[in-house]
């Protein structure tokens, strides 16, 4: 049996209104060659038939820890040589993978990352909110995993790629994205950024690609708590241990400007004091990153 050309695996949970559209998106690329994993976590809101109407998909049924635990589930099960992450309220662009195919003909180039587009339904149709493109936007870049917007989503992995980055750490299941595109980052694959469209990010009250203005608090401390783990697992003298610094410096002054705003200064001043405990150039190394993030920021507001 020869394996499929593309495998798309899509964690699910109580999605009954929205995983339809999401595996339609896959159908409507008519490409003859995909395997399409669901891993559902335990859906009681009439997931399972929807995705009954669909036999051809390869549905893991099972409790998981989180978003990241799911994911990692449909991975290991992979047999397809281009790997895409899909959500199940998101869809795919008319189109995507025909574009993958194009960049990854190139049997050199391991990663192709497109456009992400973002849209929402308002009086019973789709109005596009943002759309990035670009380096600055949704490239593979230390900046876009620290600070700034990580779409994951709007890739195409070459499965041994996915392999060699082991997935995902679901510890932290409110920044493991960030922390799976920075590990990319370290491992410098050849890649593409393709103009075309590739993934469409649905925004509705549900949906956790959209919840981080909400969650602020939450995200601050996963991300400074990712970073101290980093920094305690990572050798000495290691572009790892160099780059989760970097982290460290701007998790710290993010989370130090969260608190100040919801709690007070009395609490941030005690969040900048552990930084120094841990790194004592935290301050620099945070201010070092801003013009870049202003810089990348200002262009993502003009998509």
């Amino acid at each position: 049996m020869t394996a499929p050309r593309f495998t798309i695996v899509t964690p699910c949970l109580n999605r009954a209104a929205t995983i339809g559209a999401a595996i339609e998106s896959v159908l409507a690329q008519n490409h003859p060659s995909v395997e399409h994993i669901i891993v559902d976590g335990g859906s009681t809101d009439g997931t399972a038939e929807v995705l009954a109407r669909y036999p051809h998909l390869t549905v893991v049924r099972e409790k998981d820890r989180n978003l990241y635990d799911a994911i990692n589930k449909g991975l290991r099960r992979a047999t397809g040589d281009i790997v895409g992450l899909l959500n199940s309220d998101d869809l795919y662009a008319p189109g995507a993978f025909a574009a993958a195919e194009v960049a990854l003909a190139d049997p050199s180039i391991q990663m192709v990352i497109g456009a992400a587009e973002f849209f929402t339904e308002r009086d019973g149709r789709e109005v596009v909110t943002r759309h990035l493109s670009g380096a600055a936007a949704v490239g593979l870049t230390e900046a876009n995993a620290i600070g700034n917007v990580t779409t994951m989503n709007a890739a195409f992995y070459r499965r041994p790629l996915i392999e060699a980055v082991k997935g995902f750490d679901d510890r932290f299941p409110l920044a493991a994205d960030k922390d799976f595109w920075l590990r990319l980052v370290l491992l410098a694959p050849r890649h593409v950024i393709i103009p075309d469209t590739v993934i469409r990010y649905r925004s509705h009250a549900g949906s956790l690609t959209f919840a981080a203005g909400d969650l602020r608090d939450k995200l601050s401390r996963h991300l400074l708590e990712l970073a101290r783990t980093r920094l305690a697992e990572t050798p000495p003298a290691s572009a790892e241990r160099a780059a989760y610094r970097r982290w460290h410096a701007w998790a710290v002054g993010y989370r130090a400007m969260v608190q100040a705003r919801a709690s007070g200064i009395g609490t941030a001043l005690r969040t900048m004091a552990a930084g120094f405990a841990l790194d004592p150039a935290w301050p620099l190394r945070f201010l070092a990153q801003l013009p870049r993030h202003w810089r990348d920021r200002a262009v993502r507001r003009e998509g």
